[in-house]
């Protein structure tokens, strides 16, 4: 039996009765319970983790999703396309996600078809999160055992957000840009990671001086986790860079480890001092391992146009980021946050938000926050213009809702100055072009022999004034 897909937007989102739901290209309508929903459906909410699976019992129930199931929410998913989240009917906004779902889980479940074709379809989607979902796919990372388990943890050795110390200015408004969720992904599945058992090196073994123990890592060419000290940091750099500030603040905790690529990064701008560190065998880049119906699905050109397939990518590379989650092989251990490339990828992803947030930062945007493909940075409303610009320039899309009305008419060229595989994607976006998008975003549903074929319908459509 073919799954299906849709959404349910309940009228609460802490309480799973009352709600508008929709299948995939079906017609939204009023439910009042959850319990009218169809079982051969994997029903998308608006529900958080707390509220299904800690406040209400809803999580008990096979065919629901909380709204954080995918790496983008119910709502934000409508911002991105330019809709209101706030003022679209209930019944409109249950019809646009239902399509949206669909696509970017019926590309996934092509991939579990493509790389598993012996596993029955009931058990594509049976984890907490779609991430968790296509890690199965993943070629196996290897996690630290004993001590060195107890660093690799949120906020101690990496960091998925960092909140800067940057105020915004009164009035002001702050708006999220991000990267071409492809063009990242890309950038941190060629990100090299490491492979091999790491050994524990102490500090006398790097030098004697601070100085040394410092040389020495930045010379290292093996992979090495590094337990530093930061004795100064540059004052116009430290407040965006934001070395162990939590996002969460009912936790505090002290930050002291870093992966190679981070202290490399830091050391530009900072005095350091290497307590000790854990070094490895060799590095290896993931996209080389993964199975080959991802390869050909991240690579297609028909990918770098697709948000749904740009959805799926940023859903890959954080997929590798995890730990297993059944924590098989650490009985009677530490359980680590992560394995040790998956700390790699997070540091590469910072490193690369953080040069963004800091030119932007530096342009007059102060950044608050940044990772994870994206930064949110603050401007006045007469400035959202300029900030636009600056965020194209940078390779950073604003959500189509955040554009300004007709900066970007149809036939005026977008300043891109980011990935140019990702110009055409930047251009449909910015002019708001939601026809084109649309159907250029379900090339990649259709079977590859007509892809061609239904690219070149499309641009004759276009041309035609059909779309």
């Amino acid at each position: 039996m073919e799954t299906k897909f849709g959404i349910v937007l309940f009228d609460d989102d802490k309480d799973p009765r009352e709600g508008w739901c929709a299948p995939e290209g079906g017609k939204a309508r009023r439910i009042g319970s959850m319990h009218e929903l169809s079982t051969d459906t994997i029903w998308w909410t608006n529900l958080s983790y707390d509220a299904m699976f800690r406040q209400t019992k809803a999580g008990i129930n096979p065919w629901l999703r909380h709204d954080a199931y995918l790496v983008v929410k119910p709502r934000d998913a409508l911002t991105e396309w330019g809709h209101n989240a706030q003022d679209m009917s209930p019944d409109a906004a249950c019809e646009f996600l239902a399509q949206v779902f669909s696509r970017v889980m019926n590309l996934a479940a092509g991939l579990f078809r493509d790389c598993e074709p012996g596993m029955p379809e009931v058990e594509y989607f049976t984890k907490k999160t779609l991430r968790h979902d296509l890690a199965r796919l993943l070629p196996p990372g290897e996690y630290p055992t004993d001590e060195a388990a107890a660093i690799l943890r949120s906020g101690q050795a990496y960091s998925e957000y960092t909140t800067t110390t940057l105020r915004s200015p009164r009035g002001s408004r702050r708006i999220a840009l991000r990267r071409p969720r492809m063009s990242h992904a890309m950038e941190m599945l060629t990100t090299p990671v490491p492979v091999g058992k790491f050994e524990l090196v102490p500090a006398r073994r790097l030098g004697k001086i601070p100085e040394e123990r410092v040389a020495a890592i930045r010379e290292m060419d093996r992979p090495c986790m590094v337990e530093i000290t930061v004795r100064a940091m540059d004052g116009d750099v430290a407040p965006v860079y934001g070395f162990g500030n939590s996002m969460d603040k009912t936790q505090v905790v002290r930050r002291s480890w870093v992966t190679h690529p981070e202290f490399l990064t830091m050391s530009a701008f900072s005095e350091l001092d290497v307590k000790c560190a854990y070094v490895g065998e060799s590095y290896t880049q993931l996209n080389l391992l993964l199975p080959q119906p991802m390869q050909d699905l991240l690579s297609s050109q028909f990918a770098e146009t697709s948000w749904s397939a740009g959805i799926l990518a940023e859903t890959i590379w954080r997929a590798a980021t995890m730990m297993p989650d059944t924590g098989r092989g650490m009985a009677g251990a530490e359980k680590p946050g992560c394995t040790w490339r998956g700390a790699w990828l997070k540091a590469a992803d910072k490193t690369a938000t953080f040069v963004t947030a800091l030119k932007l930062t530096e342009q007059g945007w102060p950044a608050g926050a940044y990772g994870l493909g994206g930064c949110w940075v603050s401007g006045l409303e007469e400035q959202l213009r300029d900030l636009v610009k600056d965020g194209l320039q940078a390779g950073y899309m604003p959500r189509m809702f955040d554009i300004p009305p007709d900066m970007f008419p149809p036939g005026r060229r977008v300043g891109w100055g980011g990935d140019k595989r990702c110009e055409m994607l930047s251009h449909l976006m910015m002019t708001r072009d939601l026809s084109m998008l649309w159907n250029m975003d379900r090339l990649l549903l259709i079977e590859p022999a007509q892809r061609t074929a239904h690219l070149r319908k499309i641009m004759e459509a276009k041309k035609a004034g059909r779309l």
